[in-house]
């Protein structure tokens, strides 16, 4: 009867061991179709940034000095992160509590599987001479699947701003019956010129 239990406790073992080797490994496929959140905001092209910096070559980086990239925060540049797999696992959790104050508007991924998956695809990706990054990893068509492509980055401070006039602009139309007290016509002329 021992043995019988040795046995069972030794398949159990293996099979805990098994699939917790599987899951630290994570699946790049799936993995590439989570990268899809990111790339609205990251490219894997070396040095293409976009609202946030490329990702290329990012393992073993210190955080915050891509040289192409200037609008780090400084919270990010004092923080003496290194990019790993431990540490970008942190910071996709819960960015602002790997570095409170950095400027990255991210919400994190709580499921564990979903960022080893995740890792496993950019650690693949982000090596200098990846074919993934040569191809610009098509994320399946989704919305921000031809960003990637190549091509031009959108200027999304232009974007911002061509916006911003829109709503200027409907203010003022709407409030040319009211009495001239607050001139809003004076508000924002500079920028929507």
């Amino acid at each position: 009867m021992e043995r019988i239990y040795a046995l069972v406790a030794a398949a159990f073992l293996t099979l805990v061991f098994c699939v917790s080797t599987a899951f630290s490994q994570g699946n790049a496929t799936r993995g590439q179709r989570i990268f899809g959140a990111c790339a609205a905001c990251h490219s894997l092209q070396p040095d293409q940034n976009m609202t946030g910096p490329s990702l290329a070559g990012l393992w073993d980086r210190k955080a915050g000095t891509l040289a192409s990239f200037k609008r780090y925060s400084a919270a990010l540049q004092s923080s003496n992160i290194v990019w790993n797999d431990k540490t970008l696992d942190d910071w996709i959790t819960d960015s602002q509590h790997v570095v409170p104050g950095n400027q990255m508007t991210f919400a994190g991924i709580k499921d564990a599987r979903q960022r080893v998956d995740l890792l496993a695809f950019l650690k693949e990706a982000t090596q200098p001479g990846s074919s993934v990054a040569q191809q610009g990893a098509p994320m399946g068509g989704g919305m921000m699947g031809g960003m990637m492509g190549g091509g031009q980055v959108p200027n999304l401070n232009n974007l911002i701003q061509r916006n911003a006039c829109k709503k200027l602009l409907t203010a003022r139309t709407r409030t040319r019956s009211r009495p001239r007290t607050a001139r809003p016509e004076n508000f924002g002329s500079a920028i929507c010129a």
